[in-house]
C-alpha cells in the first residue's frame, strides 16, 4: 500500500512539474564534472531518448542559460548579482523561454521562476526543425527597449550583438547538458511571427536562436 501511495505521489509531482508557473531550485555549487571533461562530453545531438527532465536538471540548465550568480565586487568584496552570460552594456536584454510538450514558460531570473505563457505545445509551429523527443527547447530573445544607448538607432548591430550574447547562454547549456548526460543542438531556423504569436511577445522583443536539449542515453 505504501509503495502504491509513493508511486501516485511521484506521478502527481511529475505532472505538476510543467503545470502553470514553476519555481526552480537553486543550482548546486558543483555537479561533479571538470570543465575539460564537460567540453569532452558536450554532444551536438539530433536524436534523443524521450524522457522528461527532472526539476533539478531543468533548474541548472535554465540558470546556466541566463541566470543570476553571486559575484564579489572587486573593490568592496560585497556580493552582487551578475548574469551567467556577458552582455554589452549594464542591462541584460536577453530573455530565455523554455518550451516542452506541456507548454511554454518565460524565465524570470530575479525570482528564479518559470512563468507560464502557454499551455500548448508550440514547438513545431516556431521551427521546422523541432525534435519531438527532446526533453525541452530553450529559446533566446532580445528586448530591444533595453539596448545600450549607442545601439538604440542601430537595430542591425543590436541584433548581431544580442545573438552573440545569446550564444554564450547556448554554450553554457551545452556544457551543462554534457555533464548531465544530455545532448544539445543550437538552431537558427526560426519562424519569428509564429514565435511572437505563440509566446505573446511584444513587437520590441526579437527571437534570436534556440537550443534543443535531450537525453542521449
Amino acid at each position: 500500500m505504501k509503495r502504491h501511495l509513493v508511486s501516485i505521489a511521484l506521478l502527481l509531482a511529475a505532472a505538476g512539474l510543467f503545470a502553470q508557473d514553476i519555481t526552480l531550485s537553486r543550482p548546486p555549487a558543483k555537479i561533479g564534472t571538470d570543465l575539460l571533461d564537460a567540453i569532452r562530453q558536450r554532444t551536438a545531438a539530433r536524436a534523443f531518448v524521450a524522457h522528461d527532465v527532472p526539476l533539478a536538471d531543468l533548474s541548472v540548465i535554465v540558470w546556466a542559460g541566463n541566470g543570476l550568480k553571486d559575484t564579489p565586487d572587486a573593490v568592496s568584496g560585497a556580493s552582487k548579482a551578475g548574469a551567467t552570460i556577458p552582455v554589452s552594456g549594464d542591462v541584460n536584454y536577453i530573455n530565455l523561454y523554455v518550451l516542452t510538450a506541456k507548454g511554454a514558460w518565460r524565465f524570470v531570473p530575479a525570482k528564479n521562476l518559470l512563468q507560464q505563457v502557454s499551455s500548448q505545445d508550440v514547438r513545431s509551429s516556431i521551427t521546422p526543425e523541432n525534435i519531438p523527443t527532446a526533453a525541452l527547447m530553450v529559446l533566446f530573445t532580445a528586448d530591444s527597449t533595453k539596448a545600450p544607448p549607442f545601439m538604440k538607432n542601430m537595430p542591425a548591430l543590436f541584433h548581431d550583438v544580442a545573438n552573440g550574447s545569446a550564444s554564450y547562454g547556448a554554450q553554457n547549456i551545452g556544457l551543462v547538458a554534457g555533464s548531465l548526460h544530455m545532448g544539445a543542438i543550437v538552431m537558427y531556423n526560426l519562424k519569428p511571427d509564429a514565435i511572437a504569436s505563440a509566446l505573446k511577445l511584444p513587437k520590441e522583443e526579437l527571437p534570436l536562436c534556440l537550443t534543443q536539449v535531450g537525453y542521449t542515453r
